[in-house]
């Protein structure tokens, strides 16, 4: 009883935050026609049953899926046959099968959790951050009128991976993707889906610590780049390796195909100083957006670069950079701010549009 108990609250919630998200008639046209698409492919939520039906609901899903699990017994019993082997071994290994399948839709009802509960928390920081800056609303429901529909050959891709997923901390990500996809189709490639469902603790600890130094240019909402410093020095040469990021430890990176093999790479940051009171693009640093002012105007004239080396993030850690849970580093934000210092600028912080 414990586990159907289990299930039932588990659609229970699941439709809950669905129907809540899709129902209320407060996203866009084209995100809540993506996310119908998406819960309806993936999920067992029931989005267009009332909630007071979902007892019955449940109760059709464990039947469909002791039909199923009926099925793979009675084939199993007939391959025994065939195979001559034992019938209690056969019907084992059907009955593991069957708890497989049911496993790997809990897996992803929980993911779909996720995702209603992220693309609600995307869009009340939207609609804020427009009415403070007083946007016309008309502008934005334009744009997502031009949103494209999820595709059904990434859903099917997402749900290969997502489906195996048991860990709360890996569900969490999942549905932060699908979340971010179904906003914005097109954000997320399969490829980047492979390579964080292929990712080990280790690595995944790795990743985050790389993502938290990461400074990147976002120009209209994209990640144009996104590199961790290596503060006048060269990443190839461990100098990094006092914040975590040792040669063994990119290496291991760029293995998974998270960062670029030239780990002393550049790209001009001019776009983030101020030139007459203008900035071109600020740069991020953790969840902050800042301008870089010159400590003598008479010093930077408009044509001057300002390259930063560092390791860059490839396409696929730049897709996976804003899902990543980061985490403050005083050490190294002192010693970037030096870094900045020393090249005759000054980090300003620079209020958030978005």
């Amino acid at each position: 009883m414990s586990g159907e108990t289990n299930t039932t609250s588990t659609i229970t919630a699941l439709t809950g935050a669905v129907s809540d998200l899709v129902g209320g008639g407060s996203l866009p046209a084209p995100i809540s026609r993506n996310a119908l698409k998406a819960f309806n492919e993936l999920c067992s939520a029931a989005i267009d049953i009332p909630v007071a039906k979902l007892q019955g609901k449940a109760a059709e899903i464990r039947a469909e899926s002791n039909a199923r699990i009926s099925l793979i017994k009675n084939a199993s019993t007939s391959i025994a046959d065939q195979m001559q082997v034992d019938k209690a071994y056969a019907e084992l290994a059907a009955e593991k099968y069957g708890r497989r399948i049911l496993q790997q839709q809990l897996n992803l009802d929980s993911v779909c959790g996720f995702t209603a509960s992220e693309i609600k928390r995307m869009h009340n920081s939207r609609s804020s951050s427009a009415e403070s800056a007083d946007s016309d609303s008309s502008d934005a429901e334009a744009d997502a009128s031009c949103q494209p529909e999820i595709s059904d050959d990434w859903l099917n891709g997402f749900r290969e991976e997502a489906m195996i997923k048991s860990s709360e901390e890996m569900r969490l990500i999942f549905g932060k993707i699908l979340a971010g996809e179904i906003v914005r189709p097109g954000s997320f490639s399969l490829r980047s889906i492979k390579i964080m469902g292929q990712l080990d603790a280790k690595s995944a600890t790795l990743f985050r610590r790389l993502c938290s130094l990461c400074i990147s240019l976002r120009p209209l909402g994209s990640i144009f780049d996104a590199r961790v410093p290596s503060l006048g020095g060269n990443a190839g040469s461990n100098c990094l390796q006092d914040f975590g990021l040792s040669l063994d430890n990119l290496n291991l990176l760029q293995e998974y195909g998270l960062i670029i093999p030239d780990y002393n790479s550049f790209l001009d940051y001019r776009a983030s100083v101020v030139f007459n009171s203008k900035v071109g693009c600020p740069f991020w640093f953790g969840d902050k957006q800042y301008v870089l002012i010159p400590t003598d105007t008479n010093e930077w004239p408009g044509e001057k670069q300002f390259k930063i080396h560092g390791i860059g993030l490839s396409a696929a850690g730049r897709e996976l950079l804003g899902i990543v849970e980061i985490a403050e580093d005083r050490m190294f934000s002192e010693a970037f701010a030096k870094f900045i210092n020393d090249s005759g600028l000054i980090a300003q912080e620079f209020p958030c549009s978005t």
